[in-house]
């Protein structure tokens, strides 16, 4: 025992190489775990950022966009003596607006849509011509005005039109139709609570993150420091220009300004420019937000529908439909939107739509007519649960859980319909780049006797909108969507 003992002793003893490495290679481990501490720590700050308790500075953003398209055609068969030529043209004007004050928030989107087609064609001793003119016009908007303690009052609306219209003239006589359709649905609302955007945070905690991943981080950036580049982003991020080109120079400047100021990065190289403008390239306008909101309010609605045929060699196939409706409903609706983590988003959503339709219409028809005038008391209640991802500035996943129940009284017969829809959806994008975009969405639902004729509160809802509305003609039965798209942002 005694022996071993000293042989052990002997043996240190006589290898000073070998601690003295050993001591190296701790020194080094300890190094290597001080600059991972270090490092993480950093990254660490920055993802620990309580992006729930964000409050996103002014935002007054406008777009109009004005587009038009023309197209002319012709065929000429000589064997056959058939010829056709024709031409369509279409313009189109959107217009969007988003502001978010400290006493105000508000979104509207408009949009007006006109195209005209013609077309002559000739065969042997068939002449045929026809003209089609549609008009489409739509507002939606969300104006609520608060006080300093976060409640508020609310006006909405969601305003609707649209014509359309065929002449045609052939060697048998002339037909016409027309189609117009009219709805009006203001809600007045009052509330609780606020649901900020946080948009403008999330791109400036991309960017840092970015610079401490390949080393150009200069310090630890604190809550201050990342408050202050998410205004910074958040001004670049609604300047408008003329020429997008100069836009991304201005972003990209001003962006760099703030952080070089603050002291963020060490090595302003072409690894810092490159991450920076990477960054702010890929980084998508996602909606997500943070806040809770309670509200409540009266949606008086109406609509009219007008459906004329005109056939005037054929007297008794005219026909003339005309339909009214008048509604008064009374909703709650319930908004929570929160982001749990850097990448994670839970957001709740719950309404309430309840109130009573009547419908008053005529159908005349040579040699028949028909009149109603029907009734209703209405009511659904929508609610979903979204899970979203948001791991980096290229990726999305999430999905979304949702049920849904209606009921209709009919008062006239006295029967009431109880219904049912349930399903979840799947959404998925990868920026391929900055315009080169995959995305993908999914969705399985069953329905049964469901009735989605009740305003919607709010059309920016996840759930009942995205479902093929055709389906509950059936009454009873499973549905799904899948969609894979490959697009090209020009802009």
């Amino acid at each position: 025992m005694s022996t071993d003992l000293g042989t052990v002793l002997a043996n240190f003893s006589t290898q000073p190489t070998n601690t003295s490495t050993m001591k190296k290679a701790l020194f080094l481990c300890l190094t290597a775990f001080l600059f991972a501490s270090i490092s993480f720590a950093q990254q660490d700050s920055i993802k620990k950022y309580p992006l729930k308790d964000y409050i996103a500075p002014d935002i007054r953003y406008r777009v109009l966009n004005l587009g038009s398209q023309l197209a002319v055609s012709g065929l000429d068969k000589m064997e056959t003596v058939y010829s056709s030529n024709g031409f369509s043209a279409n313009a189109d004007l959107h217009y969007y607006e988003y502001e978010n004050l400290t006493n105000y928030q508000g979104t509207t989107r408009a949009s007006l849509s006109t195209s005209y087609g013609a077309r002559w064609s000739k065969s042997d001793t068939v002449k045929d011509t026809y003209s089609i003119p549609r008009i489409s016009l739509r507002s939606l908007s969300q104006s609520r005005f608060y006080n300093q303690n976060t409640t508020f009052w609310g006006i909405h609306g969601d305003i609707r039109y649209s014509f359309s219209g065929l002449s045609s003239k052939d060697n048998e006589g002339i037909l016409k139709t027309q189609l117009q359709f009219f709805t009006i649905t203001p809600y007045i609302s009052f509330g609780k609570g606020r649901i900020e955007p946080i948009e403008s945070v999330r791109k400036a905690m991309d960017i840092l993150l970015a610079l401490q991943k390949y080393n150009r981080l200069g310090m630890k950036p604190d809550k201050t420091m990342i408050d202050s580049l998410a205004r910074v982003a958040n001004g670049v991020s609604w300047k408008r220009f003329y020429d997008f080109r100069f836009k991304r120079i201005y972003q990209l400047e001003e962006l760099d300004k703030a952080i070089q100021n603050m002291g963020l990065v060490d090595t302003a190289d072409i690894i810092y420019f490159a991450n920076l403008n990477d960054i702010w390239s890929y980084t998508k306008t996602y909606r997500r937000g943070s806040g809770l909101r309670y509200e409540g309010g009266i949606i008086p609605s109406l609509s009219i529908i007008n459906d004329e045929y005109d056939d005037s060699d054929q007297s008794q196939n005219n026909r003339k439909f005309n339909d009214k409706q008048y509604g008064i409903y009374g909703f709650f609706s319930l908004r929570r939107m929160k982001p749990t983590s850097y990448a994670w988003q839970s957001d709740i959503m719950i309404d309430l739509t309840f109130g009573y339709e009547r419908s008053i219409g005529k159908e005349e028809e040579t040699g028949n007519n028909n009149e109603w005038d029907d009734s209703y008391l209405k009511a659904l209640l929508n609610t979903g649960w979204q899970f979203g991802f948001y791991p980096n500035t290229r990726t999305y996943a999430g999905i979304t859980p949702y049920a849904a129940v209606s009921f209709v009284g009919d008062q006239e017969t006295k029967e009431n319909t109880f219904g049912a829809s349930t399903g979840f959806w799947f959404d998925a994008y990868y920026y391929v780049s900055p315009r080169f975009r995959i995305t993908f969405d999914a969705g399985f639902y069953y329905t049964e006797n469901f009735d989605y004729t009740v305003p919607s509160l709010f059309w920016d809802n996840f759930n009942s909108y995205r479902i093929d509305k055709n389906h509950y003609l059936s009454n009873k039965g499973f549905g799904y969507r899948f969609n894979f798209r490959l697009s090209y942002a020009i802009l």
